[in-house]
């Protein structure tokens, strides 16, 4: 989640003060969606849809956080 709306500057703050590399913010997009990003230091890794509202993105973190660590890997790439 971005820390209290700071963005590039939380990450910045987070590199000095030792915080963990990897996290979830949560950001409007161009149409005013919430947006919940899941991020490694100052890269993106992946994100979800937009959401109406905040809490929308904070229940998809939430869910990626439970279901997301015993989640199967299918590779459809063949």
């Amino acid at each position: 989640i971005d820390f209290l709306g700071l963005g590039s500057q939380a990450r910045q703050i987070g590199k000095e003060e030792g915080f963990m590399a990897h996290r979830f913010e949560i950001r409007k997009n161009k149409k005013g969606e919430f947006v919940a990003y899941f991020c490694y230091n100052a890269e993106t890794m992946f994100w979800t849809e937009g959401y109406t509202s905040k809490a929308s993105a904070k229940n998809a973190i939430e869910s990626l956080k439970k279901n997301g660590p015993g989640a199967e890997t299918v590779d459809n790439s063949a």
